[in-house]
């Protein structure tokens, strides 16, 4: 009868323990579900809000575009205040990365050229602008735009406002500042008054030489870019040089350090020009060029003034 009477709470005892071993169990697999479906939601909502993301950055993107586009459509260039010509400027991008720039106000357009002082690239501007706002964009070699300028002026003597990349990501102050104006019929013929037959590429290359020359000291080669007579200063007394062999002799005491760093130092591009010729330099050190026809012979650019 013990026996018997053993038997059965020993069997009770066993069922009781399994019991809860598998509510322990569910209770388990419960939470790791639980801890799935939170995952999933993280992980969801995550997603949804890389997307939100995504989708404000392209809105916005859009948004400035169709604005750009929309100022560029209501601008009457009738009412500009720049008139047909070269304006030259100087400034910067972001108050410290300096700038050089050129426009042209065409019939219905505004074109033109930049570059960084540091690189010397030039970079397409086209736009347009009207009684105080100016829109340009740049373009690349392949023709991709790479950004835009939108700026406001009270004259032509200043114009200020932001630069913004093509993708939008990136945006700048810039401020220039007008150095020169000069009066050109045709865009692409800036140098056309002081030329016969030469081209506005011409005389910038032919700059670029002359430059190569003083920086690196080659005084043959310079000296056989000049027209002589020419009158320079030595130690401090104008004296006029008669021929190449004279240059040369006195070379160093011509491009003396001052006057050599000025001169390697100018910018080859957007040179200023009048009816006395195309001035390379910085402000009192110079070269002037010219076109000059020997007697029975080919037109050439050649050095008519060296102001040292």
């Amino acid at each position: 009868m013990r026996k018997i009477i053993l038997i059965i709470m020993l069997t009770t005892l066993m069922i009781g323990c399994s019991s809860e071993k598998q509510a322990v169990n569910n209770t388990k697999s419960s939470s790791n579900q639980e801890q799935t479906q939170t995952a999933t939601t993280v992980i969801t909502g995550k997603t949804a809000t890389t997307a939100s993301t995504v989708t404000k950055a392209q809105s916005d993107k859009d948004t400035n575009s169709k604005s750009f586009s929309s100022l560029l459509k209501n601008m009457d260039i009738t009412k500009s205040l720049f008139k047909k010509g070269y304006y030259d400027y100087e400034g910067t991008i972001n108050n410290n990365i300096k700038i050089q720039m050129s426009i042209y106000k065409q019939n219905k357009e505004i074109v033109g050229t930049y570059f960084y002082e540091k690189q010397k690239k030039e970079i397409k501007l086209k736009g347009k602008s009207d009684e105080k706002d100016i829109i340009l964009y740049e373009y690349d070699a392949t023709g991709k735009n790479t950004g835009i300028f939108t700026g406001i002026m009270k004259t032509v003597d200043k114009i200020e406002g932001k630069w913004v990349s093509a993708d939008n990501k990136t945006s700048y102050p810039f401020s220039l500042t007008l150095k020169s104006n000069i009066a050109a019929d045709v865009y692409g013929k800036r140098y056309a008054i002081a030329l016969n037959t030469k081209k506005d590429k011409d005389v910038e290359e032919f700059a670029d030489k002359i430059q190569s020359y003083v920086v690196n000291g080659d005084k043959q080669l310079l000296a056989e870019q000049i027209k002589y007579p020419i009158n320079v200063k030595i130690n401090g007394k104008i004296e006029k040089i008669q021929n190449k062999d004279y240059f040369i002799k006195n070379y160093d005491l011509i491009f003396y350090p001052k006057y050599k760093a000025s001169i390697s130092n100018s910018f080859t591009k957007n040179l200023f020009v009048n009816y006395q010729g195309i001035m390379f330099g910085q402000d009192i050190f110079n070269i002037w060029i010219n076109e000059v026809t020997p007697t029975g012979g080919i037109p050439k650019l050649m050095i008519t003034a060296i102001n040292n």
